[in-house]
């Protein structure tokens, strides 16, 4: 006994009057109601079925062949799939979203819902009712909305490219700008002719570890040097001979000295080393390597170079200019004797 038999028993209506009830509360809740005999293949389609899409009544040849023909060919493989999976049972519904075609060439979404409702003896469907309801309107805008955000997500990854390019350009520029200030405080605390430090460098230098031996007594010395007679080298072999000079000595002490000695051009031949933890002692006998080390500095030159030297260790609550003072007096007595060095 089918649904609509038991219908007619319980309630005392033929079954033409349930059927009629049926359309007229399908055609209230939907726009085009269809029914298939699933036996004859037989599809019957309700007025508003047509009017839908724009078709006079019964138009069309009422069998499964015109749904087919009327749904969107890039809606119809998946229709189909779906469709089939009801009717194969391995679905519990058939409900799909697709376009179909109108009369005058133009597509209209509706959503299709459809199930089995009369069954043989073997529990075979012979008979399947469905609804279609017009929701162009809701769909054209629901795609509308989803074409706002693929433009939006574009547009969002655009700016992510741009904003990450701009981002490495200026990361570039920073590091270019790094670069220069770097390479210009370079040359501002080097000597352009020796290319070691300059005297504003060693001046900051020596207040960095004065200060830090007012802290901590760390035994910290100096050593100043000045070339013996080189004014008579520029005088008798020209000035580029004695730039010659000043380069290779600055060259090999340079390379004499540790990493955190730091190392001046002090003025004209004059040059001075700061050298942290180191006593008097020390220093006098790297002053003593250092004055053999200026004689062998360039053996190309036209005269053997020398150079008288002061060497002074920092006492505690002498200030830095009374310390200069002492270097420099020592100096001035080393170059009395020439090639020699003067403790003070």
């Amino acid at each position: 006994m089918d649904k609509l038999e038991h219908l007619d028993q319980c309630y005392g209506t033929t079954r033409e009057e349930i059927e009629r009830t049926l359309r007229f509360a399908l055609d209230i809740v939907s726009d085009g109601i269809w029914d298939w005999n699933i036996r004859t293949n037989h599809v019957k389609r309700s007025p508003g079925w047509y009017s839908m899409l724009g078709y006079p009544t019964d138009s069309l040849p009422e069998d499964v062949d015109t749904w087919r023909s009327v749904i969107h060919p890039g809606d119809f493989e998946r229709v189909m799939r779906g469709f089939q999976a009801y009717v194969e049972g391995e679905s519990l519904i058939y409900a799909e979203d697709y376009r179909c075609r109108c009369r005058d060439g133009s597509y209209l979404w509706i959503s299709d819902h459809g199930r089995f409702v009369e069954f043989d003896e073997s529990g075979q469907p012979t008979r399947m009712i469905g609804a279609h309801r017009n929701i162009h309107q809701r769909k054209m805008a629901t795609l509308e909305l989803q074409n706002k955000n693929q433009e939006l997500l574009a547009l969002n990854r655009q700016l992510e490219t741009l904003v990450a390019a701009r981002t490495e350009a200026l990361r570039q520029a920073n590091e270019a700008l790094a670069r220069q200030v770097a390479t210009a405080m370079r040359l501002s605390e080097t000597d352009p002719l020796t290319q070691v430090s300059n005297r504003r460098h060693f001046e900051r230098c020596l207040h960095t570890e004065w200060q830090r031996f007012q802290r901590h007594g760390h035994a910290t010395a100096l050593l100043m040097f000045d070339l013996d007679h080189f004014k008579r080298i520029n005088d008798s072999h020209g000035h580029p001979i004695g730039d010659r000079a000043l380069m290779a000595v600055s060259r090999a002490i340079r390379a004499a000295l540790r990493e955190e000695d730091c190392f001046a051009r002090w003025g004209g031949e004059e040059f001075i080393a700061l050298l942290p933890d180191t006593g008097l002692e020390a220093a006098l006998q790297l002053a003593e390597r250092l004055r053999v080390l200026v004689g062998e500095s360039d053996p190309g030159l036209p005269s053997r170079l020398t150079a008288s030297f002061s060497v002074a260790a920092m006492q505690p609550g002498e200030g830095i200019e009374s310390l200069l003072k002492r270097l420099d007096d020592g100096l001035y007595r080393a170059k009395q004797r020439r090639d020699c060095i003067e403790a003070c």
